[in-house]
């Protein structure tokens, strides 16, 4: 087959997996509130729970996320995608900063969320990395709240860098953070997942769409 023939129909399939995993995402999920991020040095910025007593994650399943305070960087986009629309570190800040918590406490074994009834609940990895999807979807849904543009690539790339490359974070140490407004050490963050750069891979886009890992968190902690 000739070459440009293949590139077609490579990208043809690599459209049709990127709708096929939107639509499997929920993105009914409702953020509330707006992150503050503070700035501490080059490339670090701290997430201080006691200046954001409002942001939070409700997930499709009535399950809510509070992220503790954590040490981020957003999203670890390589730089040189900086310069491309939603590639930035912060484009889906919601998202990255609730994805950090779910791993930094798995780190440090407390529980991440809470569910329906009230219940503190566990995540696994794959349950992390699908939440963020979600999230960003949540975001991608109300382009008028959050002027963000629904990309159903952007979110098949993001989530297949985060599930592919996040292993050694998830199994990391734990980094513990103090509040400059407390005394007592609340959790931090893994220094993020690297979202490599993927947009010129045709073959991670030919992967089979992944099955959804169980929904609900579990109340002993997890794996």
């Amino acid at each position: 087959m000739h070459p440009v023939l293949l590139l077609i129909l490579a990208l043809s399939l690599s459209s049709c997996a990127a709708n096929r995993f939107y639509e499997k995402v929920d993105g009914s999920g409702v953020i509330v509130g707006r992150p503050c991020i503070e700035w501490k040095q080059p490339d670090k910025f701290v997430y201080a729970r006691s200046k954001n007593p409002e942001f939070s994650v409700k997930r499709p399943n009535g399950e809510i996320i509070k992220p503790g305070s954590i040490e981020t960087d957003g999203g670890s986009i390589p730089r040189l995608l900086w310069s491309q629309r939603d590639f930035s570190p912060w484009t889906y800040a919601p998202a990255y900063l609730i994805h950090d918590w779910m791993y930094e406490a798995h780190r440090r074994k407390v529980p991440a969320g809470i569910d329906a009834d009230g219940h503190a609940i566990y995540y696994t990895k794959d349950q992390a990395d699908w939440i963020m999807a979600e999230v960003i979807k949540a975001q991608m849904e109300k382009p008028g709240q959050f002027q963000t543009k629904r990309s159903r690539s952007h979110l098949r790339k993001i989530y297949w860098a985060v599930s592919k490359f996040g292993k050694t974070a998830w199994n990391g140490e734990a980094h513990p953070v103090e509040e400059e407004t407390s005394s007592t050490l609340i959790t931090d963050t893994l220094k993020n997942l690297p979202l490599l750069p993927v947009l010129d891979s045709i073959k991670n886009e030919l992967t089979p769409v992944p099955a959804k890992p169980a929904m609900n968190g579990s109340r002993t902690h997890q794996e």
